[in-house]
């Protein structure tokens, strides 16, 4: 019986933890799909936030 192959992990990325980078750790960046979703997610949330009064 043969075995799966294990899959890669991730490689991480040393220079992400420079503070001149301003990013959160050390993984690997999100997908641009997830990115968009985020970002749309907080335009949404700002507005209703939004007093417009």
């Amino acid at each position: 019986m043969k075995l799966k192959k294990m899959p890669k992990i991730k490689v991480r990325n040393p220079v992400a933890l420079s503070p001149l980078l301003q990013k959160g750790g050390v993984h690997e960046s999100e997908k641009p799909k997830a990115q968009h979703r985020k970002a749309r997610k907080e335009a949404k949330e700002f507005l209703n936030k939004t007093n417009w009064l």
